[in-house]
């Protein structure tokens, strides 16, 4: 992986975030996230390399008010659904799930709204995106 992957990883930037500005960028990225996700089940991630990452502090006002838009699609909403579902129950620390990580920081599942999994000199890494 770059140096620029890793640096984004480190200080994630809206760049990261999928593209949800319209609902034709929201309905191609979700299906892609859940899929990155579903391969995360084979995998071992140190709960140290899931980083919470909040919309409000990447994306600026419009960003967030197209963002917003887009979540309130109901297609959309169904396949956030299906994302936070999958992310919820993916075992990633022997026997640790993702759902566990974000309840320990006092994150909704149900506030998930993507996520990007990073590979860097293979140590998966993941940014969880929420509002």
């Amino acid at each position: 992986m770059s140096t620029t992957a890793l640096a984004s990883y480190e200080v994630p930037s809206a760049s990261d975030f999928p593209d949800y500005g319209n609902l034709t960028g929201a309905l191609v990225a979700i299906p892609v996230l859940i899929t990155d996700v579903l391969d995360l089940n084979d995998e071992v991630i140190d709960v140290d390399s899931i980083k919470i990452v909040y919309l409000d502090d990447i994306l600026t006002g419009d960003q967030l008010v197209n963002v917003n838009k887009t979540l309130n699609n109901l297609i959309v909403n169904l396949q956030i659904l299906n994302l936070q579902s999958v992310l919820e129950d993916v075992d990633v620390a022997n026997g640790i799930k993702v759902g566990d990580v974000l309840s320990n920081n006092d994150v909704d599942v149900s506030d998930v709204v993507a996520v990007k999994v990073f590979d860097v000199e293979g140590v998966k890494k993941l940014l969880v995106f929420v509002k």
